[in-house]
């Protein structure tokens, strides 16, 4: 244990040994102290589109920069942000036989509906042979509540998604107007992805549309396949009406266009955005007038609120740009409309942003922010200890000392983080699940724990974290258990060779393990795997490589065999991009390749469900199921703590009534930074009054 203990924390001599470059390194980023506020950070940015970044560095750039439609309160409630006001809808349709059919069923609906609001059904309308209703609500439950009202069975809608190999543009229209015996009630297309929504049977509809598209685009590489959805034709609505006194930073206004400029954005395929799939269920997006945007969804989609959280483009600049040349005009420059705008950036040194005098909520107090990028953890903590940076993330060794230094505010609450290692599932060493489950029972997460976070975390049981609402309680982690790892590897035909690493059919089990340098608990991590695992005969070899590289090469490429990684986790439930099967090409968040029926089926069943009890249930077989399947080793849920110099800064934000508060920095449920374009120095309180 002595031997463990040095090799995971360090020792004070090799720790002195470096500490004057640091301290060399920190003298060249210092500076005189103004009206700005410093952040330091290891990773540089990838880039300044938020459209486009994946990355926490560029995220806390554009978060500054940009506005989304909506946003999180410090309550973790969602309110207004480009958006003054918003609506929910649905319109919900139900196709019968005969109009008389349709006829009779909203006469059994009025006579049977007691109480409207309830059900939340606004009004109803009978058009041919389909019964309109328009619901306050989405989702599925009222109107198979309304329906249960009909006295008539109404006829079930099917649909079809279609992945053609050449984009469809026109084609599905086409089919629905050739095909005559096929009642075609709604199509959609976008790129090379279509669905088919229609009366009728499945099978038979099926082939004939691959039939017709075959003919027409060719056969290779074209799949059409049944689609999850409800048995009626349910569009979800949301209305924004976008606030009127909101310029971009140029000048320029914002209107409903930006608005949908940016969703088309995230649907081009060259633009790849990772956000994608959070609006590849949208069916429309309407601007009648340049304050009102109306989103119509093909199904129920839950997270659709949280999704319009984006920040919005300028569609004045982009619109006429090709993608491929946005980050030669766009993504080191961005205009945005958020409380600050950008002003600088110097390669590996820093990002400066400056004061929006023109924000639409008011004018923020801090002549701008600097976000510094720093090479490594040390110089990162001596430049917060010069006080060249404002705030530090403190690692777990150091916070017991901070703690009792009166010169500091920490601010700590567990994270809705893990750190994992993921396995790519498209190497052959890690398909059978008898091996995952070996590598998961082979790895000491308690002594991790105790080691690299001082104790500061919790063992994690999947893809949620203990402080999210859906969190399932009920799943238990593998055990600590070496014995019950070399049983399973055995059992998989992996049994030790001459120099005691296993084999099977000749192949060595060896591979390596990635991570980025500059991170000192995931190189501590990975150290900790590699001893437990070549002690039940596995050979690791660990490198590290530098942020930028490591993500562009190697990780969203898939171009590994293992990596050491974190999951930095919002509040929502929906985890379409990071375990969905079809989000595992490069570039997308599946970076590992886990691919499951099941789970696919419950990504997009809860995607659909408003119902929070429902919600919950989906969500914790969810978990269950992937933590079953291991495909990553999931390792722990760390406490954050964040430290500030004492009095450093305060908050001065807007309050009801057109007054303002003026409190400490504190601790919220959306963390501590969540009033940072009100944050002001004390010794700058005169410019924040004013």
């Amino acid at each position: 244990m002595p031997r463990l203990r040095t090799l995971i924390v360090g020792i004070p001599l090799l720790l002195a040994a470096i500490t004057a470059l640091a301290l060399w390194t920190v003298s060249r980023v210092t500076v005189d102290k103004k009206n700005e506020m410093y952040i330091g950070s290891i990773g540089e940015p990838s880039t300044l589109n938020p459209v486009q970044a994946a990355d926490a560095a560029s995220g806390a750039v554009t978060g500054v920069i940009f506005n989304g439609l909506l946003k999180y309160d410090a309550g973790l409630e969602i309110v207004g942000d480009l958006a003054a006001a918003w609506e929910l809808g649905q319109r919900s349709t139900f196709f019968f036989d005969s109009a008389e059919e349709a006829i009779l069923a909203a006469a059994n609906l009025e006579a049977g509906v007691v109480d409207r609001e309830a059900l939340h059904l606004r009004r109803y309308a009978v058009e041919g042979e389909r019964l309109e209703l328009e619901l306050s609500l989405p989702g599925v439950s009222d109107s198979r509540a309304l329906a249960a009202k009909f006295g008539v069975t109404p006829l079930p809608v099917r649909t079809l998604s279609v992945m053609a190999p050449k984009p469809l543009e026109d084609a599905l229209t086409r089919f629905a107007a050739e095909e005559m015996s096929v009642r075609v009630v709604r199509v959609w297309s976008s790129g090379n992805l279509g669905e088919l929504v229609f009366l009728g049977d499945q099978e038979e509809t099926r082939e004939r549309l691959r039939v017709w598209l075959a003919e027409r685009l060719g056969e290779e590489g074209l799949v059409i396949e049944p689609v999850l959805a409800p048995e009626f034709l349910a569009e979800p609505v949301v209305e924004f009406l976008l606030h009127d006194d909101v310029h971009w930073h140029d000048g320029a206004p914002f209107t409903s266009r930006d608005v949908k400029f940016t969703y088309g954005a995230m649907m081009d395929d060259r633009v790849a955005s990772p956000r994608k799939p959070d609006y590849e269920l949208v069916l429309s997006v309407e601007t009648p007038d340049a304050r009102t945007v109306r989103v119509v969804y093909r199904r129920p989609f839950s997270p659709a609120l949280e999704s319009w959280m984006m920040s919005i483009l300028p569609a004045h600049l982009l619109a006429d740009v090709p993608p491929d040349q946005w980050p030669l005009v766009f993504n080191r420059a961005p205009v945005g409309t958020g409380p600050f705008k950008f002003a600088e950036w110097k390669t590996n040194q820093f990002v400066r942003v400056a004061r929006n005098e023109d924000y639409f909520k008011g004018l923020p107090h801090l002549d701008g922010i600097v976000f510094r990028t720093l090479p490594d953890p040390l110089t990162l903590r001596l430049a917060f200890e010069t006080q060249q940076v404002d705030f530090w993330s403190a690692d777990p060794w150091a916070v017991g000392s901070f703690r009792e230094d009166e010169r500091f505010t920490l601010f700590t609450s567990p994270s809705n983080s893990y750190n994992y290692v993921g396995w790519n599932l498209r190497r052959p060493m890690f398909q059978d699940l008898r091996v995952r489950q070996a590598l998961a029972h082979a790895v000491n997460i308690d002594q991790m724990i105790r080691y690299i976070l001082y104790g500061y975390g919790t063992q994690s049981t999947g893809i949620f974290t203990p402080e999210m609402w859906f969190f399932n309680p009920r799943v238990q982690p593998l055990a600590y258990d070496p014995e019950e790892a070399r049983r399973l590897l055995d059992k998989a035909g992996w049994v030790p060779g001459k120099d005691g690493i296993r084999m099977k059919d000749g192949e060595r089990f060896a591979f390596t393990l990635i991570t980025n340098n500059g991170n000192v608990i995931r190189s501590d991590i990975a150290t900790l795997v590699q001893e437990n695992l070549r002690a039940i005969g596995i050979e690791v070899t660990v490198e590290m490589y530098e942020w930028a590289v490591f993500l562009k090469r190697f990780v969203n490429q898939g171009e590994f065999d293992a990596v050491v990684l974190g999951w930095a986790l919002g509040q929502g439930f929906d985890q379409f991009q990071i375990w969905h099967s079809s989000q595992t090409e490069p570039e997308r968040l599946n970076m590992v390749g886990y691919q499951s029926q099941e789970a696919d089926r419950l990504l997009e069943s809860v995607r659909e469900e408003f119902d929070r009890d429902e919600i919950i249930r989906q969500c914790g077989e969810l978990q269950q199921l992937i933590y079953d399947d291991q495909p990553y080793l999931f390792l722990f849920v760390p406490e954050g703590t964040s430290v500030m110099w004492k009095d450093a800064f305060r908050v001065k934000r807007p309050g009801p009534d057109g007054t303002w508060i003026d409190e400490p920095v504190t601790m919220t449920k959306a963390g501590w930074s969540h009033y940072l374009e009100w944050f002001y120095r004390p010794e700058y309180a005169k410019e924040a009054s004013e």
